[in-house]
């Protein structure tokens, strides 16, 4: 009983971590409204596209590290399960942020924090999948589904242990990515 209490504190501390738009406020210090710009997406790959890559480095890194950090200490006080579950908090977050009305990103640098968080080898193997496919496709949202899938494969694979979590990622990147893969959205180039 006394565990749910700190448990439940985690995963709202890991939302409100999730939900801090780094895009929009790096984007902020160059004079652009990241919102109203590309696709407007805050996360890495809209701030890549419209600023460059010394707005979009910082971008990646914060938001891998909003994922990653209450994973990690999720893990760390708790078990890999219970770092899976907060980590999903901090995605979710990112993708309906208190302070931009829950108007988030897709959550696959959030995403990827949390698997190195939690089980770093599959998040490694993502992260060079997403590396190779961007440079094959040169597109962000199909790298990340190829990314993803190589994850739940993977992480399936390796540590079936936590199949749930990797299912819940994938099916999460595939929902956030559905228009830039069906086509009522631009499907951008990286």
């Amino acid at each position: 009983m006394l565990a749910a209490v700190p448990i439940a504190l985690l995963a709202l501390s890991a939302y409100l971590c999730g939900s801090v738009p780094f895009g929009k406020l790096i984007a902020k210090r160059y004079g652009i409204d990241i919102q109203k710009r590309g696709s407007g997406n805050i996360g890495f790959a809209n701030v890549l596209r419209v600023i460059g890559w010394r707005a979009a480095l910082p971008t990646l890194a914060l938001d891998i590290a909003k994922g990653f950090t209450p994973t990690a200490l999720a893990v760390y006080y708790f078990d890999i399960h219970t770092g899976f579950a907060i980590g999903i908090a901090a995605i979710f977050g990112h993708l309906f942020p208190v302070w931009l009305r829950f108007k988030g990103g897709k959550g696959i640098a959030t995403g990827l924090g949390v698997l190195l968080g939690a089980t770093p080898v599959v998040g490694l193997i993502g992260f060079s999948v997403y590396i190779i496919s961007s440079l094959v496709l040169r597109n962000s949202s199909r790298a990340s589904v190829a990314a993803g899938l190589s994850v739940a494969v993977s992480g399936i694979a390796l540590l079936p242990t936590y199949s749930w979590a990797y299912i819940a990622l994938i099916m999460i990147a595939l929902w956030t990515l559905r228009k830039n893969l069906f086509g009522t959205v631009p499907s951008y180039d990286v």
